[in-house]
């Protein structure tokens, strides 16, 4: 069976098909001071444009960003901590419906 998402994190470990238990483990490892950034990508999209990431901000907030397929699709959000950060990348990684909602995001401006 091909995998349909990958997972990579600032030291270059790749995980294909992450669980929601993995990405939380691996959000963990950010809130500790471990790594610095966790992105899961859809392998479905070849261009490699199609992904969602987050990274821990000095504060403790995290900052989420999706792309859906191209720099003008690009977004990003600020949430208060590591569960709210799980809870969104989960969601999208899952395709629930309507993930998106529960955040408020902003476009990412795309410089040519």
């Amino acid at each position: 069976m091909q995998s349909v998402l990958k997972a990579f994190n600032e030291s270059g470990q790749t995980w294909e098909d992450p669980s929601e238990d993995l990405l939380f483990m691996l959000l963990e490892d950010i809130e500790r001071g471990d790594e610095k950034f966790l992105i899961v990508e859809r392998l479905a999209d070849a261009t490699q444009q199609t992904y969602i990431q987050s990274a821990r901000n000095d504060d403790g907030t995290y900052v989420v960003e999706y792309r859906d397929g191209s720099p003008q699709e690009h977004f990003g959000t600020n949430v208060d901590d590591m569960r709210s950060a799980h809870a969104l990348i989960a969601a999208w990684a899952i395709e629930l419906p309507k993930w998106s909602e529960s955040a408020i995001w902003s476009r990412i401006r795309f410089e040519s």
